[in-house]
């Protein structure tokens, strides 16, 4: 999970918004802030940019982030990204999903497809292998409710 944070923007406001996407197992931790990295970088004119980023690292964690989205996204955002599944999975079977910035600030997770956006790289597990196995486990996933 990423998200840039350009020199006209409030980076708390940034961070928040990331915070946001993060199910509770996570947000409430009481090292979060720890577990968010920033990297400072200048951007194509030399304006500062600050790459925040933050990894799962358990399946539990994923898990609940999955969870959140199926709970969270409105019937007609769930059905949308059931159609542009074959879009969003690639051949490493990572699911790619981008969330509103602004939305997550104001409470709200809508997805969209700028880049000015929370981006989310999600592994998707299949043994063996299969892609096509992968887009029918996510189909069945976001069918819920």
């Amino acid at each position: 999970m990423r998200v840039t944070a350009h020199a006209t923007e409030d980076r708390d406001r940034v961070v928040s918004s990331l915070k946001f996407l993060l199910p509770d197992i996570i947000c409430n931790s009481p090292d979060i802030d720890e577990q968010i990295n920033s990297l400072v970088v200048d951007g194509h004119y030399g304006n500062p940019m600050v790459l925040y980023s933050l990894d799962f690292k358990r399946k539990a964690e994923t898990s609940a982030f999955m969870d959140r989205l199926v709970s969270e996204l409105s019937k007609s955002q769930r059905d949308e990204l059931v159609r542009q599944l074959d879009e969003r999975l690639d051949d490493q079977l990572m699911l790619h999903l981008r969330f509103s910035k602004q939305d997550a600030y104001s409470g709200k997770l809508v997805m969209e497809s700028s880049s000015d956006s929370i981006a989310v790289k999600i592994k998707i597990a299949t043994y063996p292998k299969d892609r096509n196995k992968a887009l029918e486990m996510l189909e069945d996933f976001f069918a819920q409710i």
